[in-house]
């Protein structure tokens, strides 16, 4: 609790886009430092808390997909808002737990169940429907924008821009956070051990196990945000998709990657913490990267699969219970048919 990891946040597409769109609302196939592996704690939570579940992307393809995603000014400024408020979850940890503890009398609050709480909070702003509409339907994730890219929903021209956009916002964010830490945090927390700096992001499980963490991670969240809609309904699936990527932080705990499920996020910790062009720096990027680019490959292929585009797959049906069935059978008898059903015998 003495000392703020780095805190990063990028969310996957709002939950409402103000912009006319074909796409349903809500999220689709579907929003840290040197860890060693072991029981998760304080440190390892911080370091987690970075954007991760992409909103929608099972809807169908759009008839216009620009009109769909945020113009490239509104991605930038989003990524970079985002990022900069996701890395005050440290700071908000170190001065609410006293307050609870010495003002409101609660005794041995628990800092990682009390990380998590303001970890969902955060979620839940960032993927609610306000955040959506003033974002202007941003994703704050390149790893998003490729997934729409393989998906169908994006061109190429539109992915890769809003993808550059949300990893300059990211690093520009970071930036300004770092900076600004350094002149406030002094000011509002005096106790010593309160590192206000950002640590590097490297996957403790090493390139391979650490991108197949994060392959994993990022598919079964792309996958929830998919479902979470028909499960929970439209209105509570933002909440449901920030709860269900908090589970699965918890249940990776940082062993392997911590589960960021951005790349622009990492990117960011080494241009700010000040490696970024090392050697080092390069393959901790590049093992994020790959690992939430493999999640998104196969998130679309789930996608493909449940539409009945793989030669020798069929589209998912939809349950349907015993009346529905019935309407459906009635209607679809002929008039020929109920003619002769209903038709008296002639009187001899």
């Amino acid at each position: 609790v003495t000392r703020l990891s780095p805190l990063w946040f990028e969310s996957l597409e709002p939950l409402t886009s103000p912009a006319p769109s074909s796409r349903r609302t809500g999220p689709r196939l579907v929003p840290r430092g040197h860890l060693k592996r072991g029981p998760v704690d304080v440190q390892s939570l911080l370091f987690v808390s970075h954007h991760v579940i992409a909103s929608g992307t099972m809807a169908k393809k759009p008839t216009n997909a620009r009109k769909r995603f945020a113009s490239p000014r509104a991605e930038f400024l989003s990524a970079a808002f985002m990022s900069f408020w996701m890395n005050t979850i440290g700071v908000e940890l170190a001065l609410v737990r006293p307050f609870l503890e010495n003002t409101l009398g609660f005794t041995n609050v628990d800092a990682q169940g009390l990380f998590l709480a303001l970890l969902f909070t955060h979620l839940c702003f960032f993927f609610g429907p306000f955040y959506g509409k003033k974002s202007r339907g941003a994703l704050n994730n390149p790893a998003v924008y490729f997934l729409f890219y393989l998906t169908g929903d994006a061109d190429a021209d539109t992915a890769s821009k809003g993808a550059l956009s949300a990893v300059f916002g990211t690093i520009v964010g970071t930036f300004a956070y770092e900076k600004t830490s350094r002149v406030v945090v002094p000011f509002i927390i005096t106790r010593e051990g309160f590192s206000k700096g950002i640590v590097p992001a490297v996957a403790a499980g090493g390139s391979v196990r650490g991108a197949a963490s994060e392959a994993t991670v990022a598919f079964l969240n792309f996958l929830f945000a998919g479902v979470a809609p028909k499960l929970v309904g439209d209105s509570m699936a933002p909440y449901a998709g920030a709860f269900f990527y908090v589970v699965t932080v918890v249940i990776e705990k940082c062993r392997y990657s911590c589960g960021f499920m951005n790349p622009a996020v990492v990117l960011a910790t080494h241009v700010v913490g000040g490696d970024a062009f090392s050697t080092d720096a390069a393959k901790h990027v590049l093992t994020y990267a790959t690992g939430a680019g493999l999640g998104a490959v196969a998130a679309a292929a789930a996608k493909a699969v449940a539409d009945g585009k793989v030669p020798g797959s069929k589209p998912a049906k939809h349950a349907t219970s015993g009346k529905t069935k019935a309407k459906t059978k009635a209607s679809t008898t002929t008039p020929a048919r109920v003619s002769a059903r209903t038709r008296k015998p002639k009187a001899a």
